[in-house]
């Protein structure tokens, strides 16, 4: 691992504790149940990405889309968590992980999706059976 590397995520850790975020362990977000309801409760809330080569990113959830299929199944909950992040440094599409207050620590898997010179857009699908 290189020095810049280190110090980076170093720094990044450093910054969530300076800010006084209660990174919580694994299991409140074990407890958490993804569901439409429960996305929909945290929209407007922010969230610290951790990312493996730029450390913590703020990001916020600012909208959840329903999806529109043409042949909807009734056993299945599918939507998608719209957040927005700054827009540089720019993501790649990946499984990253997350601290958010409640929920402590979790992965979620986003794809670009578009954005502007003000932020970065990315999406996380969800597919889930009733």
């Amino acid at each position: 691992m290189k020095r810049r590397h280190l110090l980076k995520i170093a720094g990044g850790t450093l910054a969530a504790a300076g800010l006084g975020l209660n990174i919580a362990t694994a299991a409140a977000s074990e407890e958490f149940g993804w569901s439409r309801a429960n996305a929909s409760a945290l929209v407007g809330q922010a969230f610290w990405l951790n990312h493996p080569e730029f450390g913590a990113l703020a990001v916020t959830l600012v909208s959840l889309q329903e999806a529109v299929l043409k042949k909807p199944d009734p056993r299945l909950d599918q939507f998608s968590l719209i957040f927005h992040a700054p827009p540089a440094p720019a993501m790649a599409e990946g499984t990253y992980d997350f601290d958010h207050p409640a929920l402590g620590r979790f992965a979620l898997h986003l794809t670009p999706a578009g954005g502007n010179g003000d932020h970065a857009s990315y999406r996380s699908d969800f597919t889930l059976l009733n």
